[in-house]
């Protein structure tokens, strides 16, 4: 968006999330990405219950959507298809889980959607770790795809330490809400044909 210094549509652009490509709202967010802004946009972090995926080349979108599609975790992910800076980290390691739990600290990227993690995630005591060396946050802009990620604290001090945009869930995540919920009782009414 132009409030950020981007136009999502006419240049390349990086993303980072956390959800599962087999969640409601980081699956349909992929989808929705790749009808929209094709290959202007890469997905260079995403993590979910089951790990992280890193690549700061962009992970293969195809991929991701097959495990949308198959509804699966990114455990599942074809590490075949990993360009040779990508990364798939499992949680079946203490290693791993420390990496799936850093990942959206740590990727670097214009924006940032939690799709899908625990309330108050980025609370009083860790939203300093958002933070790069430099004191510049690692996303240009939160765009709360889950609700009540960030705490009211920890949104006041990224505004007031690094001017850091963030649009709230009340805000971004209604539709998605919406639609999720209409998905689930559409899928409780009718049979599978």
């Amino acid at each position: 968006h132009s409030s950020i210094g981007l136009d999502p549509s006419a240049q390349p652009w990086t993303i980072k999330l956390t959800g599962g490509p087999d969640g409601d709202v980081a699956g349909n967010m992929l989808q929705i990405l790749h009808r929209e802004y094709g290959d202007k946009v890469r997905v260079v972090g995403m993590a979910d219950g089951s790990g992280c995926a890193e690549d700061p080349a962009g992970l293969p979108m195809a991929e991701l959507l097959r495990l949308f599609e198959q509804s699966l975790p990114l455990s599942a992910l074809d590490r075949a298809a990993l360009s040779p800076s990508g990364l798939l980290t499992t949680v079946d390691t203490e290693e791993g889980f420390h990496a799936r739990n850093s990942m959206p600290n740590r990727a670097v990227a214009d924006a940032v959607i939690p799709a899908g993690c625990r309330p108050s995630a980025r609370g009083r005591s860790c939203w300093r770790a958002f933070l790069r060396p430099d004191g510049s946050p690692s996303a240009t802009v939160i765009v709360e795809g889950a609700n009540l990620v960030v705490t009211p604290e920890a949104r006041q001090a990224l505004f007031e330490e690094c001017g850091l945009p963030i649009i709230k869930d009340a805000s971004a995540n209604k539709c998605g809400v919406i639609c999720s919920s209409l998905e689930i009782a559409a899928s409780i009414v009718l049979e599978r044909d």
